[in-house]
């Protein structure tokens, strides 16, 4: 009887053990899966939450993409336990501020760096070059009301741009004024006062805008790849980045800016008119 007891009792205690290691070989088996999306919120040690950049690590094609902070980027990536590294980068060649532009390069240049990587309790990972954390980043975004993102402290523009072989037109709305030009270089603008009334009206477009989504516009006809119209863009600028949409007619924009496109157009017409 004592016998049978104490082997019930060395079986238990067997299975408990390959439970545990079980449990453990899990663990680890989820910490090392990266699949999804992450948020940027440290670049060697310096806080860049509100450059917003972010990355997608999809292990099913070991393909990753994101924004680093200006252009979207993309590339592919091997990884094996801890170990990962990242292959050829490509970006889309948007450009903004210095500033932006800057971190955005250190930020690629970092990634070609990297060779391991750990993921946190919460899920969020950290890249690491030679044991050294370079970049950190969570699963959760930072929430920024657009409200206060976008405010009178920034500064907050919208620039539309029209152009074919023969004609060219600029426009550049701010708080202040707005901007004409018929110059591709730029170099002859005439400057108009803008009514408040007018600014408030468009402000409250821009604040209704999702500017991360500009770039992935679809345009509802393409008559401007063969001279059927003329090429057309519309830019936000909001401090430090810009956001741009694809090239469109003009003159039928993609329904999400229709009605902000409209109000450009018409305050340009009635400064032009005074």
């Amino acid at each position: 009887m004592k016998f049978i007891l104490s082997l019930v009792a060395l079986l238990i205690t067997v299975s408990s053990c390959k439970s545990n290691t079980e449990v453990v070989e899990n663990s680890k088996t989820m910490q090392e899966h990266l699949s999804g999306t992450y948020y940027i919120t440290q670049l060697e040690g310096n806080d860049i939450t509100l450059n917003k950049l972010e990355i997608t690590f999809d292990e099913t094609s070991n393909k990753v993409n994101g924004t680093a902070g200006c252009n979207s980027f993309f590339g592919n990536y091997s990884k094996e336990n801890k170990t990962i590294t990242f292959g050829d980068i490509g970006a889309t060649k948007k450009l903004c501020s210095k500033n932006i532009m800057a971190i955005e390069a250190y930020f690629l240049k970092s990634l070609s760096l990297v060779d391991s990587f750990s993921v946190d309790a919460n899920g969020g990972i950290s890249l690491l070059a030679n044991d050294k954390i370079l970049i950190t980043a969570t699963r959760t975004a930072q929430t920024t009301k657009k409200s206060d993102e976008i405010n009178d402290n920034y500064i907050t523009a919208v620039k539309y741009q029209t152009s074919t072989r023969g004609f060219f037109n600029f426009i550049l709305i701010s708080k202040n004024k707005i901007a004409i030009s018929e110059d591709r270089s730029l170099q002859n603008i005439k400057n108009y006062n803008i009514d408040a009334t007018q600014w408030n009206e468009l402000k409250s477009l821009i604040d209704a805008t999702d500017l991360e989504g500009l770039f992935k516009l679809t345009p509802p006809s393409q008559n401007h790849q063969h001279d059927g119209a003329a090429h057309a863009t519309l830019a936000l600028q909001i401090g430090d980045i810009e956001y741009m949409t694809p090239t469109f007619d003009h003159g039928n924009p993609p329904k999400a800016i229709e009605a902000l496109v409209n109000k450009v157009l018409s305050i340009k017409e009635n400064s032009v008119k005074q």
